[in-house]
């Protein structure tokens, strides 16, 4: 019996590639991302879909459209319905998202944001059904995305000005309110202390590994759990 899993996330599950210039950049290739290193490490029974969106924050819609992407398409909470009815049935949903709320002009405290994470995961607690089927909904893992570093190139240094020490708060913050509504976490922090791509915002080749490795050795104990 196949094990199916959605990962849905923002720039980092999409796998952009941190750029000394900030952006414009490219991507990873698929068995580079950490969906990827996942899928690869789970094995055979199981599946793994992806949706990974630059700049996808967990309940906030764009203030305008990038390009020919309109701005509630960013809205993490919004947008995740469709996503899991695209892909159901499904077992499992993994969120990282939360990155993008660090944004100074949101102004966002940890806790905040800690919040908004809880949040965008009962969205999928509530998928049950899809559109007309028979379907239940999936469990849920949330996880709270590598904290942020120095971030040399100044149009990002001021976008998320004051983002490292809120994003070094954000592993704890969503362990607390996780554990109080009953839905699984995972703290990206403990295995990848700050993100090291050239940006300062962006994972790494070797951190997607990394990353790819640990939240497949979780996902192992959720689905024996499921199993028993």
């Amino acid at each position: 019996m196949t094990y199916n899993v959605l990962v849905y996330g923002d720039s980092n599950t999409w796998g952009w590639k941190g750029v000394e210039v900030a952006f414009p950049s490219s991507r990873y290739a698929d068995n580079e991302r950490w969906a990827g290193v996942l899928a690869a490490e789970l094995g055979d029974k199981f599946k793994v879909s992806v949706d990974g969106l630059t700049v996808r924050s967990t309940n906030l819609d764009e203030p305008a459209a990038w390009n020919s992407v309109p701005a509630d398409a960013f809205n993490g909470g919004k947008n995740l319905p469709a996503a899991i009815a695209r892909e159901m049935p499904l077992d499992l949903v993994v969120i990282m998202l939360g990155t993008n709320d660090l944004k100074n002009d949101l102004a966002r405290s940890a806790e905040d944001i800690a919040d908004a994470i809880i949040e965008v995961a009962k969205v999928a607690k509530g998928t049950e059904g899809g559109v007309a089927y028979t379907y239940r909904a999936p469990e849920v893992l949330v996880i709270s995305p590598p904290p942020v570093s120095t971030m040399a190139h100044p149009d990002f240094a001021l976008m998320f000005e004051g983002g490292q020490e809120k994003s070094r708060k954000l592993g704890a913050a969503l362990k607390a309110v996780a554990n109080a509504a009953g839905i699984e976490s995972f703290d990206a922090s403990v295995v990848i202390p700050k993100a090291a791509g050239l940006d300062g915002l962006h994972m790494s080749a070797e951190q997607h590994k990394v990353l790819g490795r640990a939240v497949a050795k979780k996902i192992h104990v959720m689905a024996d759990a499921a199993v028993d």
